[in-house]
């Protein structure tokens, strides 16, 4: 989406991000599922939720597309689509022991630092992680290791690497990391190892998407940011956002919206994370242009907050 102004009584405007909502990975797997469907028909087991978006996931549950939250729900000889975060080697071998037949819509800005990964695991390096350490694409990347890796998502978490004795680190990204965290714990990391070997594994939507979301929020009186409450990268985008200093409001649909939020503010910004549809975001955009039409001239501000 490109940045847009919406008036409506001449008091409020709303804009949203230069980039916002689905990317290219993301897209390519629900277009993966629907033909699948008019291929093949229902029922199509997905490992895990598709996207990281609620209201995706429960419309393709009407259309026979099932979540399996661990292989073993699966039927064998089953159709199973593995999401755009992609699998590790010992998940793989369960479902090519169940003989699932496979649709792999894995990323390739995941399938990437996967390779990434393991050559530096082969190479004889320590691992650090950098990205939540339950997420699916985490998960992955610790199957590739054998699980034998430091993971920090804060500087806090960070290991003291002088105290344990490592002299060399290979370090690898969550693709939906926050590039200011990475640019912050690799100069802190250099600073500590002597022989550190980056790879950069951030995904260019993301950096797109961070960046939009970091100048929008330094040009409005409040941020909302739309997407799954389980999403990595929209949660980022929150974080960034209020690291802006500007009071930011995620939310998964228009009618969690509060009207307490856009009192006394000129200035709106939305942006939306990779797993949120076009649709859902102009269904916020009407719902706040609704605020702005009929906002009330007294609000019990405890309901609104």
């Amino acid at each position: 989406m490109t940045v847009t102004e919406r008036c409506t009584d001449g008091e409020m405007q709303i804009l949203t991000a230069k980039k916002a909502g689905f990317c290219e990975g993301v897209e390519r797997a629900l277009n993966m599922v629907m033909s699948a469907l008019e291929k093949y028909g229902a029922p199509i087991y997905t490992f895990g939720p598709l996207i990281h978006n609620p209201q995706v996931v429960e419309y393709l549950e009407t259309l026979g597309v099932h979540v399996a939250n661990n292989i073993e729900e699966i039927p064998d000889g089953s159709r199973v689509v593995i999401r755009s975060h992609g699998i590790g080697p010992h998940t793989r071998a369960t479902i090519d022991a169940k003989g699932l037949e496979v649709l792999d819509a894995s990323c390739m800005y995941v399938i990437k630092p996967q390779r990434l990964l393991k050559k530096l695991y082969d190479d004889g390096y320590p691992i650090l992680i950098l990205g939540m350490k339950d997420h699916p694409e985490i998960k992955a990347f610790r199957e590739i290791v054998n699980d034998e890796a430091y993971i920090a998502s804060t500087m806090d978490e960070l290991p003291d690497f002088v105290g344990l004795g490592i002299n060399k680190l290979g370090v690898i990204a969550q693709t939906t990391l926050n590039t200011e965290f990475f640019d912050k714990a690799i100069s802190r990391i250099k600073d500590l190892v002597g022989d550190v070997v980056v790879k950069n594994t951030i995904c260019d939507a993301t950096i797109k998407r961070q960046d939009a979301a970091r100048e929008l929020a330094s040009e409005v009186d409040a941020m909302v940011v739309i997407g799954g409450r389980a999403s990595s990268n929209t949660k980022k985008l929150t974080d960034i956002c209020r690291d802006k200093g500007v009071d930011s409001y995620q939310i998964e649909r228009p009618d969690e919206l509060k009207p307490g939020w856009f009192l006394g503010r000129n200035r709106i910004g939305v942006t939306a994370g990779a797993s949120t549809p076009d649709w859902m975001i102009k269904e916020v955009i009407r719902a706040v242009e609704d605020f702005g039409f009929n906002a009330p001239e007294i609000v019990d501000l405890a309901e609104a907050k």
